[in-house]
């Protein structure tokens, strides 16, 4: 006991020496400025620094501080084992103590050898770090020197990359700097250099950007008046969700209305498209570089690693775009509602839209993606993307889109690859409903590349049971919507027009699909008239002389069709003019095929029919009276469109009334 007291006092003393030595040794070094000019009093200074460095001053104080930290240490063990020989109850109290002081600084240690940022560091940490890492160093070799045991510990062995650690470090520390500016300045200059930032920072998805994103979405609020803070702002909230960081529940409502006010989406995708394409020209070239070095047999290294970086450039930029498209809120790149709903199409600057040449270099990053077969994320991103052509793009690239087209459909794909393909032709129908063999050969498209596009579609929307398919975690959820439904619905419905592509369809096997209830009856539930309109009209073709109304199925499926589509409730808020062009496709079909004249048990039929036309008429009326206060021609002529069937409707009833016998009164009830 007494050892231990006196040790601690011994020690105690030489540290209270050394303190004050190291404070006399600073003020020497602080005093002594030296004379002369400028540079040579800077000389000087920088000499005595080195100095301090060579003689290892830093670690000479330390090494006191350790000294005192062993006195205390000593002396509470000297303390506790006195208590203990003579009154050992009030000793518990001294021991305990001296156990949790003990417990703390080991601790401490620890968490600073965790948590390198952490603010707890002592010179035990540098001590047991460095016994650490030199017996990680010692065991490693070993194990390396026996191949036993390096086939059983090898995942033990392998140290992480400092480089990759310390990069790490340096983007957390900016995200952190970020944050905190965000959160705590109100000066808006400020928080746009902090948002300026934000892209060009890669954000790791276990980040907690709640607090951030709140605050870009407070300040975009603001700058509805002024664009380029506005799009500053934007794209920084964009680039966090297209780095699925973690974003906890915001205040969407303000969002939502912010970008409804803006109504312009289309400048962020034109400015994601755009880095995403130099982005991919900087990786082609960086290839070209490299190729040309290991030609003249020179190290490659610095070429991979500037080629992934493009890389993940490109594909960031595609997330972004996939983030824009719904136009009035930001969603996650994967969000199923963007394959479906989401509108990618841009426009440049002076508001002319893009040629398909302008996105030839698309198609090629497509076609690699899809040759390769290992990053299907970025394959939905592109095909996505490349919908907005609602065409099939240039003549050089025409034929290699199609057939990556026709690969992404296979049934072994994942479902958004699938369904994000599907979404591409059925945008570009109006261009392939076009096509014939005679302008095939000059479209660079042969008829055999459209009859194995025309056998993808049936895989696209529902693999062969006999067939592997690759299923996803999202496979059972896409699988519940009838969205792919209605887009081939619409493809089909174009596709049709043309002699050609039917004969195609037909031998393709669509015609069973087509006449399956199972088609039939999602069709049925869809609350949409448009995919009703559709399937009556490919059902049309099947049987086009299905004029009357009888107990033929397929006449009873027609019928059934479009009364429901007259009967639909989207009738009624018409929006666009894929839905006002549509109407009249309804009309028009209606008014071709309604019943002989002299055909009773069509009345009940057709009395149903006009009271439906009739409330869809007066709707229409109000929309125009009250909402559409510009002239509108597509609208109009819709309205006059329905009214002209209403007309007909009501006289064909007439004319029935007059023709109908009196003894078949029975045969009216619905």
């Amino acid at each position: 006991m007494q050892t231990l007291a006196y040790a601690s006092l011994s020690l105690s003393l030489l540290a209270a020496f050394g303190a004050v030595m190291g404070k006399q040794w600073l003020n020497s070094y602080k005093a002594a400025r030296g004379r002369g000019t400028l540079q040579d009093r800077g000389l000087q200074r920088q000499r005595k620094l080195d100095g301090l460095e060579l003689w290892h001053l830093k670690k000479v104080l330390e090494a006191f501080l350790a000294l005192l930290q062993i006195s205390l240490l000593l002396f509470g063990l000297s303390l506790s084992a006195y208590m203990f020989t003579r009154q050992p109850t009030i000793s518990s109290v001294v021991i305990s103590t001296t156990a949790l002081g003990i417990l703390f600084y080991v601790a401490t240690i620890f968490i600073s050898l965790l948590h390198p940022d952490s603010p707890f560091q002592t010179i035990g940490t540098a001590l047991v770090g460095a016994i650490c890492q030199k017996a990680r160093t010692i065991t490693v070799n070993m194990i390396e020197k026996s191949s036993f045991l390096y086939r059983r510990f090898r995942k033990f062995t392998i140290l992480p990359d400092m480089e990759d650690v310390k990069a790490r470090q340096v983007v957390l520390g900016r995200l952190s700097a970020i944050r905190w500016i965000l959160e705590t300045s109100t000066n808006p200059e400020v928080a746009e250099a902090a948002a300026a930032v934000i892209p060009r920072t890669q954000w790791p998805p276990e980040v907690d950007a709640t607090v951030v994103y709140a605050r870009l979405v407070n300040h975009l609020t603001t700058c509805i008046n002024r664009p380029e803070l506005f799009m500053t702002f934007g794209k920084a909230m964009a680039h966090l969700r297209a780095n699925s960081v973690t974003i906890g529940s915001c205040d969407s409502s303000t969002e939502t209305a912010t970008w409804m006010s803006w109504r312009d989406m289309s400048s962020f995708i034109r400015e994601a498209f755009a880095d995403a394409h130099r982005a991919c020209d900087r990786r082609q070239k960086t290839e070209q570089d490299a190729r040309a070095k290991v030609e003249a047999g020179a190290r490659t290294k610095d070429e991979a690693g500037a080629r992934a970086k493009d890389e993940a450039d490109a594909r960031s930029a595609l997330r972004t775009i996939m983030v824009h498209g719904l136009g009035h809120c930001l969603l996650h790149p994967d969000d199923e509602n963007l394959i479906w709903d989401g509108d990618f199409r841009w426009r440049h600057s002076n508001g002319n839209t893009p040629s398909s040449e302008e996105f030839d270099w698309l198609i090629d990053y497509l076609v690699e993606k899809v040759e390769d077969e290992t990053d299907a994320e970025t394959e939905g991103d592109a095909l996505l993307a490349l919908s907005a052509m609602h065409g099939l793009g240039s003549s050089a690239k025409r034929s290699s889109y199609v057939k990556a087209l026709i690969r992404c459909m296979a049934p072994v794909r994942p479902s958004r690859v699938r369904y994000a393909a599907l979404r591409a032709v059925s945008d570009a129908r109006d261009e392939l409903a076009s096509m014939t063999i005679s302008d095939s050969a000059s479209l660079d498209i042969d008829a055999t590349l459209l009859d194995g596009l025309s056998r993808a579609l049936l895989t696209a929307v529902g693999p062969n049971q006999d067939q592997t398919v690759q299923h996803s975690t999202s496979d059972a959820d896409f699988a519940a919507m009838p969205n792919y439904y209605y887009y081939y619905l619409r493809l089909i419905f174009a596709l049709q027009k043309n002699d050609e592509w039917w004969e195609r369809l037909a031998h393709g096997g669509h015609l069973e699909r087509w006449s399956s209830s199972f088609l039939y009856d999602i069709t049925l539930a869809s609350p949409n008239f448009l995919d009703k309109t559709h399937l009556a009209g490919i059902l049309l073709r099947i049987d086009p002389s299905s004029n009357d109304v009888s107990p033929n199925l397929a006449q009873e499926k027609w019928w059934t069709l479009i009364r429901r589509a007259w009967n639909s409730p989207h009738l009624y808020f018409l929006s666009t003019p894929e839905h006002i062009e549509a109407l009249q496709t309804l009309v028009t079909m209606t008014k071709q095929n309604l019943p002989r004249p002299n055909n009773p048990v069509a009345k009940a039929e057709l009395a149903k029919l006009a009271k439906c036309v009739d409330r869809v008429l007066y709707s229409l009326k109000l929309i125009r009276t009250f909402l559409r206060l510009q002239a509108d021609a597509g609208f109009d002529g819709a309205v006059l469109a329905v009214q002209g069937l209403y007309d007909d409707l009501s006289s064909y009833a007439a004319s029935e009334n007059r023709h109908t016998p009196q003894g078949d009164d029975e045969l009216l009830e619905p």
